[in-house]
Formats: C-alpha cells, sequence, structure tokens
C-alpha cells in the first residue's frame, strides 16, 4: 500500500468537518462516524470520554441513500475494495492535513470510530504506512476487507468493542479481525457485551477507563 498523497489546500477546504479546540495540552481525538452520522453525531461520546481534549470530526464524503459513510459497499457487509482503498487514503490525508492546519499533536492522536467510522480507522491502522493517529478506539468494528500483509503495529494500543448479538459481525469476522490486529503487533483490549451494534454505557465507561491509561497527561 502506498503512502497517501496530501490533499491540496482546496481540497482541504472541501472536507466537512469540526473542530472543538479543548485544553491544547492535551492528547487530540478523531472522530469517525457510523452510516448515517455526520462530524456531529459522536461529540457528545468525545466529550464523556475525554473532556476538554481537542476534538477533530470528520464526515465521511461517501454518500448512500442520503446517508453519509466512509467507503462504499454493494449491500449490508459487501464491500467496495476499490472505494474502500481509495477513502482510506483520502481520510488519512484528510486527517494529516487538518491536523497540521490546526496545529494537533498527531503523536499523541486517537481515532474514535463507531461502525463504518471504526472499520476504516482499523483499516486504515493495518495498510497505511503511516497513519495520522497513534491508537485506535474501534466501537462495533468489523473485518472489511482480508488483509495479508498488515502493517507492523508494533504495540500500538487498540480498543476493540464487540456485541454478542450484533446482527451485522459475526464472531467469525469480528475473531478474523482480532487476529489480524494481533498479528501484526497491536496491544489489545477487547470489551464484549451481549447487546446488538448500538453503544451501551458499560461499553462507554470501558472505553473512558482505557483511553484514561493510555495518556501521558492525565
Amino acid at each position: 500500500m502506498t503512502n497517501s498523497q496530501p490533499l491540496s489546500p482546496s481540497d482541504l477546504d472541501q472536507v466537512r468537518h469540526l473542530f472543538i479546540s479543548g485544553d491544547r495540552k492535551r492528547s487530540p481525538l478523531v472522530l469517525l462516524h457510523g452510516t448515517g452520522g455526520d462530524e456531529t453525531t459522536l461529540i457528545e461520546v468525545a466529550q464523556f470520554l475525554a473532556p476538554d481534549h481537542p476534538i477533530l470530526a470528520i464526515r465521511g464524503r461517501v454518500v448512500e441513500n442520503g446517508y453519509y459513510r466512509y467507503f462504499k459497499r454493494q449491500a449490508v457487509g459487501v464491500f467496495d475494495l476499490a472505494s474502500l482503498a481509495e477513502e482510506t487514503q483520502w481520510l488519512v490525508a484528510a486527517i494529516t492535513g487538518l491536523a497540521e492546519r490546526y496545529r494537533l499533536n498527531v503523536a499523541d492522536m486517537t481515532a474514535v470510530g463507531f461502525s463504518n467510522g471504526a472499520n476504516i480507522a482499523v483499516h486504515a491502522l493495518l495498510t497505511q504506512p503511516q497513519v495520522p493517529f497513534q491508537q485506535v478506539m474501534a466501537l462495533h468494528a468489523m473485518q472489511v476487507a482480508a488483509i495479508t500483509a498488515p502493517q507492523n503495529l508494533d504495540g500500538t494500543p487498540v480498543f476493540l468493542s464487540y456485541g454478542t448479538q450484533d446482527p451485522l459481525i459475526s464472531p467469525q469476522n469480528f475473531a478474523a479481525m482480532r487476529d489480524n490486529l494481533h498479528q501484526a503487533g497491536a496491544d489489545l483490549s477487547i470489551f464484549q457485551t451481549d447487546g446488538s451494534h448500538n453503544l451501551t454505557n458499560a461499553e462507554l465507561q470501558a472505553a473512558q477507563t482505557w483511553f484514561k491509561a493510555q495518556q501521558r497527561d492525565v
């Protein structure tokens, strides 16, 4: 996989996003919404997980039946791999460019994704030589493509949450993603619920505890 090409200033201006400055001494979060969400969807979640931390939330640029996503799919659970590759590189370039614009410290950045946003965050981590975040909180993510030669993650912290009653993510799919991350060297933390494809209070409490444990500034 090649490095993402930087976005031009005019292309960067077209990225739909929301930035909340917060305490600039704290580590920033980049928020990636689920299908049908937008750059505002995860703001309250982020402010619960990490009060006063800088927030950069980016809207996916794919529209499916009026719903925003980060990459195309042919049907539920059947993904357009060409779109996945293109949009993953675009997202990495968008985050990199906006982080530079807002002077965010990418060395301490955490990607927080839900569903479709979590999928592309994990995929970027596994496939891109350089990503502008150092840890990932992937809430209800799934394996979206077979990856035979993942990047060396060498202890990169990754939090995964999974619902055993999730109709969209099979146990086999989740296990494949988990195994890919483990084989790549990620430092995995997994929170399993008996719920479906939705966030729960217990899950967010566990995610908050994990996030705090990663911080150098708390």
